[in-house]
């Protein structure tokens, strides 16, 4: 995969993550911030915890074990807020936790890194990549342009509103590209430890994905909040695993997690979406009885 195509692809999705977030959508998720500290929570503390006991579990090839863990560093991706969306689920708190996710890998993703290659690779590793390399890469391809697109929305709404729409396509096209070019690239290795691999990448789905609806109706959130809280534990930002599989740790073994993810999630969101369709059709139909 071009190394220069990839960040690009990733900047930009990320870009325009932040052309669709708004000041006052903060303000009124901060307004109830139970939804987005359950959704951020979730991510950052328990998502890697999550990760780190399948790793456990997982006695297959360490680079695969890493590229499970820097799926379990990453935050949500855009496509959560599109498929929250779909699912009928709380917009602005998708929006939100996607974006301060974000921001907050830029320190919890080298730090998780760091603390995963030593202990899955070891003193022997094929490569150690510095906590300050993964800082400054990920902040250049996911936080200036996500800050960029935040900063243009707000000075620039006029523009914003013309952009985000085409922005948001061409994010999902540059998102899909970067899936497809990684399972042209490993295609068959990840076919070839499908089974091996896939039992552990669909619990980490499935888990933190049914971890966030959990929490979120233990806290007593309405639905749209819970849909929004499920998405953001579930949808992972697989364009930024492959990154950081390519780009910085440049075993093209590692991003074979990342593209059996990108595959699984959309699956279980689907799923998600007609459990939600359905639960809020009979909500409103026990209602207007």
């Amino acid at each position: 995969m071009n190394n220069i195509l990839l960040p690009l692809g990733l900047a930009f999705i990320m870009f325009a993550v932040g052309l669709g977030l708004r000041l006052a959508d903060f303000l009124e998720v901060f307004r109830a911030p139970r939804g987005l500290l359950v959704a951020l929570g979730n991510q950052i503390l328990l998502l890697p915890i999550i990760g780190a006991i399948l790793v456990a579990l997982y006695n297959g090839r360490p680079e695969f074990a890493l590229g499970i863990m820097i799926l379990a560093a990453c935050p949500g991706g855009p496509t959560s807020n599109l498929l929250t969306v779909l699912a009928g689920g709380n917009a602005a708190l998708s929006v939100s936790a996607t974006a301060l996710a974000s921001m907050a890998g830029m320190l919890t993703i080298p730090l998780i890194l760091w603390a995963s290659q030593g202990w899955l690779l070891g003193e022997t590793s094929l490569i150690t990549v510095p906590p300050g390399q993964i800082l400054l890469s990920v902040f250049l391809v996911t936080g200036l342009p996500l800050l960029s697109g935040m900063l243009l929305n707000h000075t620039r709404p006029g523009w914003g509103d013309r952009l985000r729409l085409p922005a948001r396509r061409l994010a999902t096209a540059a998102f899909a590209f970067i899936v497809v070019g990684a399972f042209i690239s490993q295609g068959e290795v990840m076919i070839r430890h499908a089974l091996d691999l896939g039992p552990y990448i669909l619990a980490l789905n499935v888990g933190t994905m049914a971890l966030g609806l959990g929490s979120a109706w233990w806290l007593k959130l309405d639905l749209a909040d819970q849909v929004a809280v499920a998405m953001e534990g579930g949808l992972q930002n697989a364009a930024l695993a492959i990154f950081i599989a390519v780009s910085l740790f440049g075993v093209p073994a590692m991003l074979v997690p990342a593209i059996l993810y990108a595959l699984l999630m959309n699956i279980t969101a689907v799923a998600l979406i007609a459990w939600a369709r359905s639960r809020a059709a009979r909500t409103a139909a026990c209602t207007g009885a």
